[in-house]
Formats: C-alpha cells, sequence, structure tokens
C-alpha cells in the first residue's frame, strides 16, 4: 500500500477486518504520541528548569520541572483533544459522501 490506509482497500475488507485494521492503527498511533510526549517533554521542562546540573535536584527545579510537566501535558491534552475530533469529522465526512465503507 502507497498509503497508511488505503481507502479502497479497506472498502473490500470485510467489518471486522476494518475494525482489526483501524484498532492496529490506533494502537501504533498511541504508542507513537507517548513516545513523543515523553521525549519532548524530558528536553523541554529539562532544558528549562534546570540551570546548574548537579548530584540532586534543587527545591526550585523540582517546583519548575512539575509545573512545566503539568502545563505540557495540560497543553498535550487539549491539542490531542482538537486533533482527533478533526480527524473524526473529517472521516464523517468522507463516509458520508462516500456512502460508508461498503
Amino acid at each position: 500500500m502507497d498509503q497508511l490506509l488505503d481507502l479502497e482497500a479497506l472498502k473490500k475488507l470485510t467489518p471486522e477486518q476494518q475494525n482489526e485494521v483501524i484498532a492496529g492503527v490506533k494502537q501504533q498511533a498511541a504508542i507513537a504520541n507517548a513516545q513523543n510526549l515523553i521525549t519532548d517533554l524530558s528536553e523541554k521542562c529539562t532544558q528549562k528548569c534546570i540551570t546548574s546540573p548537579g548530584s540532586s535536584l534543587s527545591n526550585g527545579e523540582k517546583q519548575c520541572l512539575t509545573r512545566c510537566m503539568d502545563r505540557f501535558m495540560d497543553s498535550w491534552n487539549l491539542v490531542s483533544q482538537v486533533l482527533q475530533k478533526r480527524l473524526q469529522d473529517e472521516l464523517n465526512a468522507s463516509s458520508l459522501s462516500s456512502g460508508g465503507f461498503s
């Protein structure tokens, strides 16, 4: 397949097979998102909050890391929710215009 989800090929599958493919793609996306989240969170918050590396974190660094991680997670969740809604809206519009998968 040239595309991750070739809609023509997906239409030829049974509903059960379609659900399996979609579930697999969702699982892969969730894993990739989690990996990206951890990497981004570590890089951004560490660079921002740890100004003088040493054998332990100061109270200020700990507080900064906690606040940074909380804000980062809140932002990530908001962006993810908006993206999921847009993708679902596009999928619904595509299904309506093509008469569904079958």
